[in-house]
């Protein structure tokens, strides 16, 4: 029972971390101790019972803080934004440090070979959805495959710790539309997206465990990198 509910509760901080850009669902999943399970859920159909009150809490916190999240980024971006980068630039330290000090990894050249790889990443992906490429002038309404497509990403995205599948919607020029379509349950914008993220969670997970089984625990420096370089461009 201890057990589901700290699944439920991690669901509810899951879902609600996607509604923000900047902070990652994985990220979070991280926090909680459950991505890895996440992972072979995705890959094997395994423990189900666990997805059920994750899943619940996500879809909880989504449809419920939905409107607020709008709200709150409207009129309070920038606290929203320092808080953001505060919380990414602490876990992505103690992620790398904890990594380090306590599992069985490389710790020569490839550890730091690894974190300036992920650095490097968490800068380039950062930047592209906080500079924005896609800013468009007018009313942008897209079409069903277009939907889908940032559905794809998005979900993507919101498997790799440090990157936000939220601040690529942002930086598409679309996360005003999703999230105003979410607190209105407009299905017609919610199906073809939601079509698009579960592609991305049957394809994206078995590239990702794939990453663990080559590399084992020093793909947690990685995400550890990704997630410090991303907190950081997020306080600059």
């Amino acid at each position: 029972m201890k057990d589901k509910i700290k699944y439920f509760i991690a669901g509810i901080f899951i879902g609600l971390s996607e509604l923000l850009p900047g902070i990652s669902g994985a990220t979070v999943a991280l926090m909680f101790g459950v991505y890895e399970k996440i992972l072979n859920f995705l890959t094997k159909f395994k423990d189900f019972n666990f997805m059920v009150p994750l899943i619940f809490g996500m879809l909880l916190s989504i449809f419920a803080f939905s409107t607020l999240i709008d709200f709150l980024y409207k009129n309070y971006t920038s606290i929203l934004n320092f808080l953001i980068a505060l919380l990414m630039i602490g876990y992505g330290c103690f992620l790398l440090i904890n990594t380090y000090l306590n599992e069985n990894i490389s710790k020569g050249k490839f550890f730091y070979v690894n974190i300036f790889c992920a650095v490097f990443i968490g800068f380039f992906l950062s930047g592209f959805y906080m500079d924005g490429l896609y800013r468009p002038d007018g009313p942008f309404i897209p079409s069903s495959l277009s939907l889908i497509i940032f559905g794809f990403f998005a979900c993507s995205f919101l498997l790799f710790p440090g990157v936000s599948g939220s601040a690529f919607l942002l930086a598409a020029g679309v996360y005003p539309y999703i999230i105003g379509s979410i607190s209105e349950l407009n299905f017609e914008v919610l199906f073809p997206f939601a079509i698009g993220m579960l592609v991305a969670a049957v394809i994206m997970p078995r590239i990702i465990n794939r990453a663990y089984d080559k590399y084992g625990k020093s793909i947690l420096v990685f995400f550890g990198g990704l997630i410090l370089a991303v907190g950081i461009n997020y306080l600059l």
